[in-house]
């Protein structure tokens, strides 16, 4: 993913391997879609990269785990400007058909790029949320984006999971914090916190039950305090 800092140009990658020389999609996209005339026309709006897989370093290697590639067979991926993967392709294609397709990747890079501020925006109402504790409003906004990962950039796309994990971590935080006051016989302060939390993290089922196990228990010895 290095590459000329600020381009708006899509991707494509084509990778493959030396044990693939006589694989027929390998030999199918070197000597029928790369010298389509009409299909060089619409690769002229990208920028092409191609890698021998072999040469990729361990760290590298890892960057494709994420694809589910089969190692057996060469590879397009085609990527927005900013990493994020539009179309995965392992088939041999036919040129005058595919070319629909790289138009349509085409036209779904062009989105994410016009809708990048939109969804920046919107990502940032959901970490005010975040950084006001109300987690619940936060999860349900990022979740949305989650949705519509489609159109999301890959900038946009990597923030909004970087969220999430930041919301599940604050919610185990929580719960830990929330267990230190029980055991300090802060029982009201430890209560509160356990309802905050099972009411925050609602959509986070686990995190959520867990604080409405114990919260239910401090309830219990709270009656019984007379409280």
């Amino acid at each position: 993913m290095n590459r000329e800092a600020g381009s708006k140009k899509p991707m494509v990658v084509f990778l493959y391997s030396s044990t693939m020389n006589k694989d027929c999609c390998c030999a199918n996209f070197e000597r029928a879609l790369f010298r389509d005339r009409d299909s060089v026309k619409e690769f002229k709006s990208w920028a092409c990269y191609k890698q021998v897989i072999e040469t990729l370093k361990d760290e590298e290697k890892k960057l494709l785990e994420p694809f589910k590639l089969d190692p057996k067979k060469p590879a397009l991926l085609f990527f927005d400007s900013e990493g994020g993967l539009l179309h995965k392709q392992q088939l041999c294609v036919d040129p005058p058909k595919f070319v629909k397709v790289i138009r349509s990747t085409k036209k779904l890079s062009d989105m994410r790029l016009r809708l990048r501020k939109s969804h920046l925006a919107e990502r940032a109402k959901a970490r005010k949320h975040m950084d006001a504790g109300r987690y619940g409003k936060a999860i349900v906004m990022l979740d949305k984006m989650v949705e519509n990962r489609k159109i999301m950039s890959g900038f946009v796309s990597r923030l909004v999971d970087q969220d999430l994990v930041e919301i599940e971590k604050t919610g185990n935080d929580l719960l830990i914090e929330a267990a230190r006051l029980k055991e300090e016989k802060k029982i009201v302060d430890s209560f509160k916190l356990y309802k905050e939390i099972e009411e925050e993290f609602e959509r986070l089922e686990q995190l959520s039950k867990e604080a409405s196990k114990h919260r239910k228990e401090l309830l219990k010895k709270l009656r019984d305090m007379g409280l």
